[in-house]
């Protein structure tokens, strides 16, 4: 067994908002800025993981637009019946995906209407805290797993009873590497923004239980970090509306995914193509992102299965309604990398070389021996 390693990662534990409420783990000397990914955080956590961009990992966003059959192609044949919005529809989609896909991973059918979901498709099939969950890569969690004496905690287990029975594994000692994600933060800046007590408090509950283990424990590498930022939204834009006025229809000219900060077209025609760029190029609030900064974000797939079109909202700023709800909400993330408040952290037991890195460059810090860059086997 070799050298005992733990990972508390906090999901949305963002630069600014540690210095704002002052959260600092005085059990861990070091901290070092982290710099994000375009994405969210299935996008964040593979790149972490593997120490590799999205466009080559392949893991971008939750869902993608398919070159063939879809999983949710069921619902063409249960038109008569109902869309995705009805509940026992739902409940036949997701035990589809469970029984027959084999879908380890988190997704969720939010607010996508059918005549979209039956031409998307979930890129990750298995969770990225499982084995093989890296996707076109190796992760530090496979290795783990090759080497043995995992110990792993992600969203299905409630937060206080993931450090719970961390605190219990690190008694035990059969375990070498040990990893628990909580998700409850995320869900917190989402509801109520950054500033509000709320957050602050979850922030100390986190910080007392890691120092209470780091002081039991001090053998152990301790490491807490996160896997992208939050701005508070300050506006939003209805792009929905703005493309529908062109009369070009779904899914004969275009099919697109509208998410909280980001939309994608896969367009058929330059016809298409055109109109709904020239659309996007007025509307306030964001910009068409072109090749070259796609490429130069790691976010570039030449066959068009993110999207043909991609359009990025300005930090703060919220695409309304889009297929993640009609609701406004007080925090989100999926901005720009270059956004301050996009930058994550990292706080250690050990240093690490250099006051900041991309969320590409600390896998093998996170795992030392760590082999990647080769395909998964």
């Amino acid at each position: 067994m070799g050298e005992r390693t733990v990972v508390i990662l906090i999901d949305a534990l963002g630069c600014e908002l540690v210095d704002h409420h002052g959260f600092s783990p005085g059990s861990l000397p070091f901290r070092t800025r982290l710099k994000t990914v375009l994405g969210f955080s299935q996008a964040a956590l593979t790149s972490i993981l593997t120490g590799s961009a999205p466009d080559v990992h392949g893991l971008w966003m939750m869902f993608s637009f398919v070159g063939g059959g879809s999983p949710f192609g069921l619902l063409r044949g249960l038109r008569l019946f109902g869309g995705p919005d009805r509940l026992w529809v739902r409940n036949l989609l997701r035990w589809k995906l469970s029984r027959i896909d084999r879908v380890t991973a988190y997704f969720s059918l939010y607010d996508i209407p059918r005549e979209v979901l039956e031409r998307l498709d979930l890129p990750a099939r298995k969770s990225v805290f499982g084995p093989l969950g890296g996707g076109n890569r190796r992760s530090i969690l496979d290795q783990a797993y090759d080497e043995g004496g995992v110990f792993i905690r992600d969203y299905d287990t409630p937060e206080e009873q993931a450090f719970d029975e961390l605190e219990s594994a690190l008694e035990t000692g059969e375990s070498s590497f040990h990893l628990v994600y909580t998700a409850g933060l995320d869900s917190d800046l989402h509801r109520y923004g950054s500033r509000e007590e709320a957050i602050g408090s979850r922030l100390r509950l986190y910080r007392e239980r890691i120092d209470s283990l780091v002081s039991r424990f001090p053998d152990p590498r301790f490491i807490v970090l996160g896997d992208h930022g939050m701005c508070d939204v300050t506006g939003h834009i209805d792009l929905i509306k703005s493309v529908e006025a062109t009369g070009l229809k779904i899914p004969g000219d275009y099919v697109p995914f509208y998410d909280s900060t980001m939309a994608r077209f896969r367009v058929s025609g330059e016809r298409a193509s055109r109109a709904i760029s020239e659309i996007l190029e007025r509307s306030p609030g964001g910009k068409l992102l072109g090749t070259e900064e796609l490429n130069s974000l790691g976010v570039h797939f030449p066959r068009g299965e993110y999207g043909d079109i991609v359009f990025l909202c300005d930090p703060g700023t919220i695409i309304l309604p889009s297929y993640m709800g009609s609701a406004p909400v007080k925090g989100m993330h999926g901005y720009h990398p270059g956004a301050s408040c996009m930058d994550s952290v990292m706080f250690s037991s050990e240093e690490f070389q250099g006051d900041e890195a991309p969320v590409t460059g600390i896998a093998r810090f996170l795992l030392p021996g760590f082999r990647g860059g080769g395909r998964k086997e």
